[in-house]
């Protein structure tokens, strides 16, 4: 069957269209949209989405902790097994003059300088884009940002930038581990995009 090419004035764009084949090339592929509506102690990404598919994705979330103050954690599963040895690098930087945090070995990626508020209205989201899942020569890697509302109601901004160490390059990771350091997450959404070349 001979193709035909679509030109740009040939198709009404204001239209609804429903694809029922693949569409290949660059961009992104909703691999996970969750919704937790009741309290959990964690909330794991297994292998079922991060995998060999992929070699780099991207990871929205919002979400509210049980405890007031309570700070954002991020670990990672290798092997399927959660990581929590003193592999972890990061630096996380408020976006207002007096907060920096950093940690060149420790035992959990810290994506937040302050505490996140648990009040209606409070809570955090964040995004991050994750490269190196499948390197062996370079360490996994996250950056990204979190909006949240501390426990007294002041929204803050802290970009951060976390990886492995070094040491840890060869490392394989297929899951993350999404907590807060005290108490549950009381709820929240979580969407995780795989990335095409």
């Amino acid at each position: 069957m001979a193709l035909s090419k679509i030109q740009a004035e040939s198709m009404n764009l204001a239209d609804t269209y429903a694809f029922s084949g693949t569409v290949s090339g660059t961009g992104m592929d909703l691999l996970l949209s969750d919704t937790i509506s009741s309290a959990v102690a964690q909330y794991d990404i297994s292998s079922t989405y991060i995998n060999s598919t992929y070699d780099s994705y991207y990871l929205e979330s919002s979400l509210l902790p049980a405890t007031d103050g309570a700070y954002f954690y991020v670990r990672v599963f290798v092997g399927g097994v959660i990581q929590t040895g003193s592999i972890y690098a990061y630096e996380a930087h408020r976006l207002q003059a007096d907060g920096f945090d950093f940690n060149n070995a420790t035992s959990v990626f810290g994506l937040g300088h302050t505490g996140v508020g648990n009040a209606d209205g409070e809570g955090g989201s964040f995004n991050s884009w994750i490269r190196n899942v499948n390197s062996t020569t370079r360490p996994f890697a996250m950056n990204g940002s979190l909006e949240s509302a501390s426990a007294s109601a002041s929204p803050n901004s802290t970009i951060y930038g976390a990886s492995l160490i070094p040491a840890n390059r060869a490392s394989i990771v297929n899951g993350l581990r999404l907590w807060f350091s005290s108490g549950n997450i009381a709820s929240g959404t979580v969407k995780l995009y795989g990335l095409r070349k």
